[in-house]
């Protein structure tokens, strides 16, 4: 092929590709093609036809089967990055856990088959496993993820090394003032997010204090029997009036507003939202689930998974002791510099020259 007909440096290739302003991997990938302008590089679905590109970048373990056949078809490398956890294999019903509305982050080992439903039938043991992997750990060049624990979560099935290129944010952001006790979220209001359990902690944090208020920040990404359950239990006797939907909005605009960040996942990979209010000096307190201890680092608090009572005591030690809170705060943005945007781009610009694309 000519070095004219190359249309793309780097093809990136995703489910779920649209418009996204909170996290995803649309929103990770428009950052790093902002921050490589030397290079060429597109993000395109999976089930499109893809264009000429010197490197195929599949985003998720699902977009591997699109993005390999076109690198072997004009002998191109492949890459995965990998954004969420592995999923441990459980053939006889990943199609129950898979969610589709889930795909923007990505997708785990078993939820992220959703191309191989050929595999599904009377064989659901090691070959199913087997085949579902030689389409995606085995069919790329490179794997990387993008925090360790989401590269120990994939050592395994894939057998091989996974190189780990940790998420970063730009720093000097505007510091949060954190004066009123407004507790934040950032991201898709998904159930895989578990916002009914942020909203329980919410109930117990306002038993203690009474100006806590709550901003969900970010687009509902559901089915619709989920956006109206969150806002039945936002207009209990308990929360009524203090909790606000903004619908798809800017983070960065919110960020310093809050006092604290709280997540409450059931998984998590290495969440850019908890990466960039952190750079903004806000505290975060979430669940020991996934990449959660590591994102957070210094800067706040991590809690026990799937308790709210667990979220709520942490919130409240934030809110309660502003000395505490302002120590956090400090650490918070201090980490946040430790590895940045740039550092991100730096390393994926190395990557990709390795794999020939200058």
């Amino acid at each position: 092929m000519s070095q004219e007909s190359v249309e793309l440096d780097v093809c990136m290739v995703a489910h779920g590709v649209g418009p996204a302003t909170i996290g995803g991997v649309t929103r990770w990938s428009d950052a790093l093609a902002r921050d490589l302008p030397a290079l060429r590089i597109g993000l395109h679905r999976a089930g499109d036809e893809l264009p000429p590109a010197r490197c195929y970048h599949a985003l998720m373990p699902s977009a591997v089967p699109a993005a390999s056949a076109s690198a072997r078809a004009r002998r191109r490398p492949v890459m995965l990055t990998v954004h969420a956890m592995g999923d441990p294999w459980e053939p006889e019903n990943w199609r129950r856990r898979f969610d589709p509305q889930d795909v923007s982050h990505g997708g785990g080992g078993g939820g992220g088959g959703g191309g191989g439903g050929g595999d599904q039938g009377g064989n659901q043991g090691g070959n199913s496993q087997n085949a579902w992997i030689d389409r995606t750990y085995g069919a790329v060049d490179r794997i990387v993820a993008v925090g360790s624990a989401v590269a120990a979560s994939h050592r395994a099935a894939a057998g091989r090394d996974i190189q780990v290129i940790a998420n970063g944010v730009a720093v000097g952001r505007r510091r949060a003032s954190r004066h009123e006790p407004v507790v934040g979220f950032v991201g898709r209001l998904a159930p895989i997010k578990r916002l009914e359990r942020l909203l329980a902690a919410m109930e117990l944090v306002r038993e203690v204090n009474r100006e806590a208020r709550l901003v969900l920040v970010g687009p509902d990404d559901g089915p619709p029997e989920y956006a109206r359950e969150l806002r039945a239990l936002a207009g209990r006797q308990g929360l009524r009036g203090a909790v606000v939907f903004t619908g798809a909005a800017r983070p960065e605009l919110w960020y310093p507003h809050f006092a604290v960040m709280a997540m409450s996942s059931d998984t998590e990979g290495m969440p850019l939202a908890v990466l960039e209010a952190r750079a903004h000096g806000v505290p975060c307190v979430g669940p020991d689930v996934g990449g959660m201890r590591e994102a957070i680092a210094e800067g706040g608090l991590v809690v026990a998974p799937g308790d709210p009572e667990a979220l709520a005591e942490g919130i409240l030690a934030v809110l309660g002791d502003s000395a505490r809170a302002d120590r956090l705060a400090e650490a918070a943005a201090a980490a946040s510099t430790r590895w940045t945007a740039t550092d991100t781009a730096a390393a994926y610009a190395d990557l990709y020259a390795r794999l020939g694309v200058h």
